[in-house]
C-alpha cells in the first residue's frame, strides 16, 4: 500500500472518530439516567411525564417538545411546536416544560426566566429478560432559562419623571428585547399618581409620561420577553415637581 493510500485512510479515520466524538450528548453534572419503562410507573423528575404502551411520551399538565438529534441539555425553552403526546425516538432530544407556566408575552410564547424546565435525551430502547420491548432508557437534566439580555426575576429598577425631562421618563432594556403593553401599576402610600400616568411601548423602550404634573410615588410590573424567555421587572415611578 502507498503511502498515499495510507494518509487517505488515516484521515478517514480521524474525521469518523471526531464526528462521533460530537454526536455525543454532553451531559451536566446535575443530569439523571432513568429506566423508563412503558406501564407507566415511572415519570421523568417531578413532572408528570411518563411512556405509555405506544411507545410514546404523554403528559397531562406539561407541554413536550421533540427537538430531534441536533440539540444538547443546555437549550432554552422551543415553544414553535409542543404537544402532550410525542414518539419516543432512540438519539433524539425532548423538552418537558409546565404547561401552565408558558404565556404569550409581547406577542409570542415565552417561558418565564424563574421556572424550571428538563431537557432529555432518549439514550437507547429497554429490553426485558425476553427481549421484548420493555420501555427507554433516558437521561435528563432539570434547567433553567439563561438569557443575559433580561434583568434577574423580580428585578427592582426605578424611572424618575421631573419637569427638567417635561415630566417624562425612559427605561431601555437590551437589544432584541420586547416589552409587553399589559402593565399592572398600584399606588404607593394612597398617591393618586397612578391614575394620570401614561405608559408607552416601542419595543424593548419603555416611556412613562406625567402631564399632570403631579407628585408621587406608583409600582408598575412589566413582562419584558427576549426570544423564548420573559421575566418580570418591578419599576418604581417617582414624580417630582
Amino acid at each position: 500500500m502507498n503511502k498515499s493510500a495510507i494518509l487517505t485512510i488515516i484521515i478517514a479515520c480521524l474525521a469518523f472518530a471526531s464526528c462521533s466524538s460530537d454526536d455525543e450528548p454532553k451531559i451536566p453534572t446535575n443530569a439523571i439516567s432513568l429506566n423508563l419503562t412503558r406501564d407507566g410507573g415511572t415519570t421523568i423528575g417531578g413532572s408528570d411525564v411518563y411512556m405509555n404502551n405506544s411507545d410514546n411520551f404523554t403528559t397531562q399538565y406539561c407541554a413536550i417538545a421533540d427537538l430531534g438529534q441536533k440539540s444538547g441539555f443546555n437549550r432554552n425553552p422551543v415553544l414553535t411546536q409542543l404537544a402532550q403526546e410525542v414518539a419516543v425516538t432512540p438519539g433524539n432530544y425532548y423538552q418537558i416544560m409546565a404547561a401552565d407556566d408558558i404565556r404569550n408575552v409581547a406577542g409570542e410564547r415565552a417561558y418565564p426566566l424563574d421556572a424550571n424546565f428538563y431537557n432529555l435525551h432518549v439514550d437507547s430502547w429497554l429490553y426485558d429478560k425476553n427481549n421484548d420491548l420493555a420501555g427507554a432508557k433516558v437521561t435528563y437534566a432539570e434547567c433553567f432559562p439563561e438569557d443575559s439580555r433580561l434583568p434577574k426575576w423580580d428585578e427592582n429598577l426605578e424611572i424618575l419623571l421631573d419637569p427638567t425631562h417635561d415630566g417624562v421618563g425612559t427605561y431601555t432594556f437590551g437589544k432584541d428585547c420586547h416589552i409587553d403593553s399589559d402593565i399592572s401599576v398600584s399606588s404607593v402610600n394612597n398617591s393618586s399618581l397612578h391614575e394620570f400616568l401614561q405608559f408607552e411601548v416601542d419595543d424593548n423602550k419603555l416611556t412613562v409620561s406625567n402631564k399632570w404634573a403631579l407628585n408621587g410615588v406608583v409600582k408598575a410590573v412589566v413582562l419584558v420577553r427576549h426570544e423564548s424567555v420573559y421575566t418580570r421587572v418591578n419599576f418604581t415611578i417617582t414624580s417630582r415637581f
